[in-house]
């Protein structure tokens, strides 16, 4: 049974309250201050920057071929040859220039066949901004009951008032 009554406490405060119980009363007491509580979040936004550029692409022949390294052989074992035809080491230096020439015939030969090639690719890469904001989360809310201050966390605003439970207990000396 809930009977509404008008009850002065402290000589000049009026409190609405309402009989809930034999033990509990729900009062209306005046809010004196509404201070918002605030959560700061911090969102990660993420920003994709892309752009064109230019590759070198470089790709070696699919057919090799001995010619350039048995044409360079001959070539640098016979001069090598003429070369050292009087010194008596003749057999020496020809087979240094064979190995020489064979040398250079095959580093002739990959360079022929590596063909080189741009291409333009589209290469991206993505950057975060970091952005702060603000969320009430709550609202710490003062009270007057009783002749005193108190306070409590609310999830909502309050408006003028607030309703507070009043547990009633005899005072047992």
């Amino acid at each position: 049974m809930k009977i509404a009554r008008n009850v002065v406490l402290g000589g000049s405060l009026f409190v609405s309250m309402a009989v809930a119980s034999s033990d509990r009363l729900v009062v209306q007491a005046p809010v004196v201050s509404v201070d918002p509580v605030v959560r700061t979040i911090t969102d990660k936004i993420p920003h994709q920057s892309c752009w064109d550029e230019r590759v070198r692409l470089q790709s070696r022949g699919g057919h090799r071929s001995a010619v350039p390294q048995v044409l360079g052989a001959v070539i640098g074992g016979a001069t090598a040859g003429a070369i050292g035809d009087n010194t008596g080491h003749q057999g020496v230096i020809a087979t240094a220039g064979a190995l020489l020439g064979a040398a250079v015939g095959h580093d002739v030969a990959h360079q022929r066949s590596a063909t080189t090639r741009y291409v333009t690719e589209q290469r991206c890469e993505t950057s975060y901004e970091l952005r702060d904001r603000e969320e009430v989360v709550g609202y710490r809310v003062s009270y007057e009951y009783a002749g005193g201050i108190y306070h409590a966390r609310t999830r909502h605003r309050p408006g003028p008032t607030i309703e507070v439970g009043v547990i009633l207990e005899p005072v047992v000396n």
